[in-house]
């Protein structure tokens, strides 16, 4: 009903002027690295507004630089501002009001703004802009008929005015204006923040109570493996509970059982089934998003232990275990992976102050680092939880995690970055952000885009750009002849054979066929031997240019393919402006089996240097050779190479359907 649009903090710790930030309609990420600022500003947000107990501190919450020259008017009462908060009232509400007090007349437009402003004093001031000559002739609307109406509306432009003005005639108590006046003056009395009457009135009743509250989660707030009952009462009892106590509690609030029931001495078969519900509740709750292992179950004892060190070893205590279903065996929940107790910890503390606050409360989460300690694939599960919990709920999170950033909302994110001169800045304009507050971002796109190379189910993995753009033009050559080049995939350079097993690692993890094509060397490649012998990959899936050319088992690399006269023709063309006037020809050729090679000793021979460690650029000479290979200009025997090339390349690939992204 209500949504936070924009949030600016000043004078706060690290931030002199945050900068006005745009907040999203369903989550913000704040991306930036350590000690830029981030937390800050979400601490600023959480106390300006808060769900529980949190207050601004001057002493340590105001610039430390300017405390000194600050102090001296906190004291005398003049309190500095620290946040300001712009709301929009959505649609309905705006409907609501204008048909409850402006009688239909559309005096709050959808998406009307107001701004809430906090100061270290810990008060607050509303400014809501209203149309005042609009609403009050809204007012007029039910007294139009009425003696006097149209003399003391008139043209006034604030109510007060009309209030005196009827106030001045003296009528009866009984009368209808009368009665307005004295409706009015009593919400008069109450009024406040600097409000006029139709404002105070309109704020009170409509917007003050679904304003939504800041709810901030760290990880102070993790749940611990073993709790003394009575120490957690007693903590109760004197107001002097800890954040993990309180995640505790929500642990019991959720699974709806009561800290005394716990501590009561009842019947064996009472307590148990009050524990396995406690399990089988969270269980199912954790679980539905943790993926990272569905073979776990929490369970929860009770009893005592006076060996245990104090407060351990006196009254109750609750054991949390988290139980591997594959291996029967249960161990302390605290000595979980740090990524699961986090995970475990968040979900029961947000369901249970949820379900505390009721479900109609508009909450805004505040999450700083979430997830820090999650495996990536984990940190999916948990965007995954935000982007559900986003769906009734706005929120806003910290991160320099590239995983915590989807690549295809980065309209979400903001950077903050910690100025020499400016102090903490939050924008959403990434131009003119340091490359330091940027990495996130670039490892999120370059995750992504790493996703998006691999879309086909069948992958042909080749070792160069070069090798990629020749098989591309010639798989679509032979499709214009109406012959076979690559049935399904794509074609993936690796960046030479080295490179081959972290590829054929991850292609194989996402399940998706593969082809290695290769250039043939000497010697066979020791690492291409090894992932065959390994069962990485299967022989048959491994070929090499060799195989496609008379006599094969040579040294080979694509380029031996084509007709010699048309790449020495595309060098000297990709070349002309380095060689200066000296061309290359086919007789000037030595005796190797690979031209690449041949070129490479041709060019040492004449002393031209065209790369610092000597050869050329295969790219290069590939893009100029790509216009001159044509069916014209290919024989036969040429095109023959390639669709037998592909005929294996296909045949070792085998049929499939492409892979959905």
């Amino acid at each position: 009903m209500i949504t936070l649009t924009k949030a600016h903090v000043f004078k706060y710790k690290s931030i002199e002027d945050s900068s006005s930030v745009e907040i999203g309609k369903d989550v913000t990420v704040l991306v930036g690295k350590n000690e830029s600022g981030k937390t800050a500003f979400l601490e600023a947000l959480h106390k300006a507004l808060p769900l529980e107990t949190a207050k601004f501190n001057f002493v340590f919450d105001y610039p430390r630089k300017d405390y000194v020259r600050y102090k001296s008017q906190h004291d005398a009462g003049s309190f500095a501002k620290v946040v300001e908060l712009t709301f929009c009232i959505e649609k309905d509400l705006a409907a609501k009001i204008n048909n409850e007090v402006f009688h239909g007349t559309q005096v709050i437009q959808p998406s009307h703004a107001f701004r809430r402003t906090t100061t270290y004093g810990s008060g607050s001031s509303i400014d809501l802009d209203l149309d005042l000559p609009k609403a009050i002739a809204a007012l007029k609307i039910p007294l139009e008929n009425i003696e006097h109406t149209d003399a003391i509306f008139g043209h006034e432009k604030s109510l007060e005015d009309v209030l005196a003005k009827i106030e001045a005639k003296q009528l009866p108590v009984d009368s209808t204006l009368a009665g307005f006046a004295k409706e009015w003056r009593g919400r008069a009395a109450k009024s406040a923040n600097g409000l006029d009457l139709i404002a105070w009135h309109v704020w009170s009743i409509y917007l003050s109570n679904p304003l939504p509250c800041f709810l901030y989660f760290d990880d102070y707030r993790l749940l611990e493996g073993k709790i003394n009952l009575d120490a957690l009462n007693q903590r109760k009892v004197n107001s002097q509970l800890t954040d993990a106590d309180k995640t505790a509690l929500g642990l019991f609030e959720l699974a709806g059982i009561d800290l005394n029931e716990l501590m009561s001495e009842e019947g064996y078969e009472n307590s148990k089934a009050k524990l396995e519900a406690i399990g089988l509740t969270i269980t199912q709750q954790v679980f539905e998003y943790w993926t990272q292992n569905k073979e776990l179950a929490v369970e929860f004892d009770i009893k005592t232990d006076q060996m245990d060190a104090p407060p351990f070893n006196k009254g109750r205590n609750l054991y949390i275990r988290v139980k591997n279903l594959r291996h029967g065996v249960t161990v302390p929940f605290d000595q979980r992976s740090k990524g699961f107790i986090w995970f475990f910890s968040f979900m029961v503390w947000f369901s249970a102050v949820e379900s505390r606050v009721g479900t109609s409360k508009e909450l805004i989460l505040l999450l700083d680092e979430p997830g820090l300690s999650l495996h990536a694939l984990a940190q999916s599960d948990f965007l995954a939880y935000i982007d559900k919990l986003s769906e009734s709920r706005q929120i806003i999170y910290t991160t320099h995690s590239p995983f915590m950033v989807e690549s295809g909302r980065l309209e979400r994110v903001r950077v903050v970055e910690d100025r020499p001169t400016e102090g903490t800045t939050v924008t959403g304009e990434l131009q003119g952000s340091s490359e330091e507050s940027l990495f996130p971002l670039q490892a999120a796109l370059g995750y992504s885009i790493a996703q998006n190379l691999f879309i086909a189910k069948k992958n042909v993995l080749v070792e160069g750009p070069a090798d990629l753009l020749l098989l591309q033009h010639m798989s679509a050559l032979l499709e214009q002849g109406g012959k076979n080049g690559l049935a399904e995939g794509v074609f993936v350079p690796v960046g030479g054979l080295d490179k081959l097993a972290t590829f054929i690692a991850l292609l194989g993890a996402s399940k998706l066929k593969m082809v290695v094509l290769h250039d043939r060397a000497a010697a066979p490649h020791q690492n291409l031997e090894k992932l065959i012998h390994q069962k990485m990959i299967e022989h048959k899936r491994v070929l090499n240019f060799s195989m496609f050319r008379t006599p094969n088992n040579q040294e080979t690399d694509i380029e031996d393919l084509f007709p010699e006269a048309l790449y020495v023709e595309a060098f000297n063309a990709a070349y002309a402006k380095e060689l200066a006037g000296t061309t290359l020809a086919v007789a000037d050729l030595g005796q190797h089996p690979r031209i690449i090679e041949r070129i490479s000793q041709w060019l040492k021979g004449k002393d031209i240097t065209l790369l610092k460690d000597g050869g050329f650029n295969h790219y290069r000479v590939a893009q100029a050779l790509l216009p001159r290979l044509t069916a014209a200009a290919l024989s036969p025997a040429d095109i023959g190479r390639f669709e037998m090339l592909f005929a294996r390349v296909n045949s070792a690939l085998g049929k499939g359907e492409s892979r959905e992204i």
